[in-house]
Order: C-alpha cells, then sequence, then structure tokens
C-alpha cells in the first residue's frame, strides 16, 4: 500500500471540465491510454468502446456527470454494443436497444470507454469466467477484485476511471467495492430511474457504481435516480456528514455457523467500532433479528431455484437459447441443484423468507444502522471461487465468505460497503453500513463522516496509474 496526496476523482474533473481546464476528449483518452497500459494486468474490459466513447467525448455532453469517463457493467444492455453477461453462450448477442438504465447513465451524461468484466450470468462473488478469463486486483494480482462488479472496480481501483457502473443482486455491488478498496453503494428498490416499477422481494437486483470517494458516489446516486413522484421522494446532492448520535447494532459473526471471521476482518471491524465510538455514536454488539441457520438455508434453496428457472426467462428475453452443456461447470451444477427443488418447496422458502426480511425491517425501525463485515474472511486467491469449481463443493465457503449482503437485496434496504481498513497482507477489508428504505442519505452523511477520519482515498494499490 502506498499512500499519496488524494488522486482527483470525478467530482474533480467535473470541476475542471466546468472551469475549461480540460476537455472532455482529453479525460477520455487520458482512461483509454491507461485502460491499454494495465488492461494486460488486470483484464478488466470485457467489450472495449473505444471509439465510440471519442466520437461521444467530441459532443457537446449534457448532465450532471457530463463528460466523465466511465465504465458499464456487461449485463446493462446498450443498443448496438455486445452484452455477453460474462458467459461464453451469450458471446454474440447485440442488444436492439437501451436498458432503462442505461439511458439514465446517458442523461446524466458519462462517457463509457469499454464494458467491464464479469462472472457468468453476475453468479459469482469474484470475477472468473470461461470467456474473459480471470480479472485480477490491482492490490494484488493473485487475489481476485470480488464480484459480480469486479471488472469495474478493479478500473476504478487502478485509477483508469474515476467511477464506473456496477449492479447488485446479492451483494455485487458490494462484494466488488470491498476487496478493491472503494465506495459501494447498494441503493433502496426503486431508487433509480428505471427500476420504478420493482415493488416485490423478489426484485433483487439494482444499478448503481463504485467509487473511490464518497462525494462521487453521492453525486452518481443524485444523477441517476428517479423523479417519479410515485416512487421514493429523491435525496438532494448529500455533501456533508452526519451532524448527529446514530444508534448503530454491530453483528461480526458468520449468519451460517455464528463462528467469528478471520482475524483481520474482526480487527477491522473491531477499529470501525471504536472509531464510531470516537465519533459518539452508540454501537451496541448485537445478535441476528432472525435465525442465521435457517436464513442461509432459505438463500441457498432460493438462489439454486431462481437462477434455474430465470434462465429460460433470459433466453426468451433477448431470443438466444442458453444451453445448460454451453455454460461453465458451475453454473451447470447450480441449475443441478435447482433442478432438484420442486415448486412447492421454492414457493415455501420465498414465504418463509418474507418472515425473515420481516424481522430484519423491524429491526432497522429501532436502530439508525446496521453493521457488519462486508465479507468474512481476506480476499481470495484466484480460482478458489473459479467456474471449474462446482456449485456443491463451493456453496457453503461463498455463502460464509460472501452471506452478509443479501438480506438488504430481498428487504429492499439501502447499504454501503466503506473500505475502513486493511488484511495482515495488505488487502483492503470493507465494513457495511445499512438502514431503513430510503435512507440512503444517512448513509452518505455517515460515509463523510468516515472518510474524514480514515482519508481511505490516499491509499493506493500497487498496480495505480492515477
Amino acid at each position: 500500500m502506498t499512500t499519496v496526496p488524494p488522486p482527483l476523482d470525478m467530482t474533480d474533473m467535473r470541476e475542471a471540465l466546468a472551469s475549461g481546464r480540460t476537455t472532455a476528449s482529453a479525460l477520455v483518452d487520458q482512461a483509454i491510454e491507461r485502460a491499454e497500459t494495465v488492461n494486460p494486468q488486470l483484464n478488466f474490459m470485457a467489450w472495449p468502446t473505444f471509439e465510440r466513447a471519442r466520437a461521444q467525448a467530441a459532443q457537446l455532453r449534457t448532465g450532471p456527470l457530463g463528460g466523465i469517463p466511465t465504465l458499464i457493467k456487461d449485463m446493462l444492455p446498450e443498443q448496438g454494443i455486445p452484452a455477453s453477461f460474462g458467459s461464453a453462450a451469450l458471446r454474440d448477442f447485440i442488444p436492439s436497444d437501451d436498458a432503462p438504465y442505461a439511458r439514465a447513465i446517458s442523461a446524466a451524461g458519462p462517457i463509457s470507454i469499454g464494458r467491464s468484466t464479469m462472472p457468468e450470468l453476475g453468479l459469482n462473488a469474484v470475477t472468473e469466467s470461461p470467456l474473459f478469463g480471470p480479472t485480477r486486483n490491482p492490490w494484488n494480482p493473485e487475489h481476485t477484485p470480488g464480484g459480480s462488479s469486479g471488472g469495474g472496480a478493479a478500473a476504478v481501483a487502478a485509477g483508469v476511471v474515476p467511477i464506473a457502473h456496477a449492479s447488485d443482486g446479492l451483494g455485487s455491488i458490494r462484494h466488488g467495492a470491498a476487496p478493491c478498496g472503494l465506495v459501494g453503494l447498494k441503493p433502496s428498490r426503486g431508487r433509480n430511474a428505471g427500476e420504478e416499477a420493482f415493488r416485490s422481494i423478489s426484485d433483487l437486483t439494482v444499478n448503481g457504481c463504485v467509487s473511490r470517494t464518497v462525494r462521487d458516489t453521492a453525486a452518481w446516486l443524485e444523477a441517476t435516480q428517479t423523479r417519479d413522484p410515485a416512487c421514493l421522494p429523491p435525496i438532494p446532492l448529500v455533501t456533508s456528514p452526519v451532524d448527529h448520535r446514530l444508534r448503530i447494532h454491530a453483528y461480526g459473526r458468520v449468519m451460517r455457523t455464528g463462528r467469528l471471521p478471520d482475524a483481520s476482518v474482526q480487527r477491522v471491524f473491531g477499529d470501525a467500532i471504536a472509531l464510531l465510538g470516537r465519533l459518539g455514536h452508540s454501537v451496541v454488539d448485537a445478535d441476528l433479528p432472525f435465525d442465521g441457520p435457517s436464513a442461509m438455508k432459505l438463500l441457498g434453496t432460493i438462489t439454486e431455484g431462481m437462477f434455474c428457472r430465470r434462465l429460460g426467462m433470459l433466453s426468451q428475453a433477448i431470443g438466444i437459447e442458453v444451453k445448460v452443456e454451453d455454460l461453465e461447470h458451475r453454473s451447470a451444477t447450480l441449475i443441478a441443484a435447482g433442478e432438484a427443488i420442486d415448486d412447492a418447496q421454492f414457493a415455501s422458502a420465498w414465504t418463509a423468507m418474507e418472515d425473515v426480511v420481516a424481522a430484519y425491517l423491524d429491526r432497522l425501525d429501532q436502530v439508525d444502522i446496521w453493521m457488519t463485515p462486508t465479507l468474512s474472511t481476506e480476499i481470495p486467491r484466484i480460482g478458489v471461487f473459479g467456474p471449474n469449481v462446482s456449485w456443491f463443493d463451493q456453496k457453503d465457503p461463498l455463502i460464509d465468505y460472501a452471506g452478509y449482503c443479501w438480506i438488504d437485496n430481498f428487504a429492499g434496504t439501502p447499504s454501503i460497503s466503506l473500505p475502513i481498513g486493511f488484511s495482515d497482507n495488505g488487502l483492503p477489508v470493507g465494513i457495511q453500513f445499512a438502514t431503513r428504505v430510503g435512507g440512503e442519505a444517512l448513509l452518505l452523511e455517515l460515509a463523510y463522516q468516515l472518510e474524514a477520519a480514515i482519508e481511505w482515498q490516499r491509499a493506493v494499490p500497487t498496480i495505480w496509474l492515477g
């Protein structure tokens, strides 16, 4: 780890554009040059769109984020651009239209220089696929940058772009941010433009971003949120830290087993609790508001049953048949697990999950913040959760590693992973904070306060171009 003066972030770039000190073309060319330099080491680029980016930069870009270089995750359809969802089975899919959230990003004005890598169909907490190979972490290329938003996270952490699109179905924004030392906010269900119709517990996936600074994440959220009056009230741009004492419940054990996370995670979690106390907040060790082992069993049943059932829906939606034999070994074994779950068992798991969600929401009504680690261990090495490992062999270890974030997807609540510290081997460790539906402003205010105390934006990885 190297400490430097705060590198330029998106907000700095916006100010430079507004003052005429730089141009969108200069920023895009710089980002493309950096991508070409470091992508051979990190492998974060699924589909470059350099010429399109240069053409867009040569035109006037309106919107609050106009002219800022970024990346779009390879599961958000953009008209005329490959969208493989990280799968060799979909390598030839070219969308005929933009997804609604892609239109929201375009309206905000940033310029994508390419599509970032992801694991097959977004189903893993690492970014490794037979189509593109493993994406590597700029803090240590032998380790994963997380997933499924790992490609964008690796690029931002390395200083290629200041901010990147990410998405989150069971933790993927946070599971990419934490391993790369970034800020990762999962918005509330229904917060974003294009997601206004999301109302059900089964509407798990939301879009967002990963960035190095809180103010950049706040600006992205403000620029891409819905203004539909029937949805959550829009959040004004959050620019300042929290100014009052918060009631925080901290849970630091592994949900499935009740065991403690590894020593580095315990240390960073304890440091975070101590810092929050010094900042004047009330932090109390808390039990889970639901039965952990039972909830994690439900999570496994729903994950297996849902993927098995939604694969056909994806094929129908894009007009390309996705056959099991065209998928990686991990995905194929996940389908096999789902096929063993009958409809009655699948429906029963969803009903039981509603009770888990109700208990969680009840706890959030009693406190301001629910706090956990983002991940239970130091970032794993490439291959540990790779595409050639059977789902049956990695299911429990993966759920234990990444099993803190999922509840906010089912509950529709916002949560944020913040880069609070480092493992004994110098790898980033993230801590997660969640709150009630619609409470993104509170999370960002707390994040500003912690960022001012820690100054994580000064720490840069081994592979750094910013």
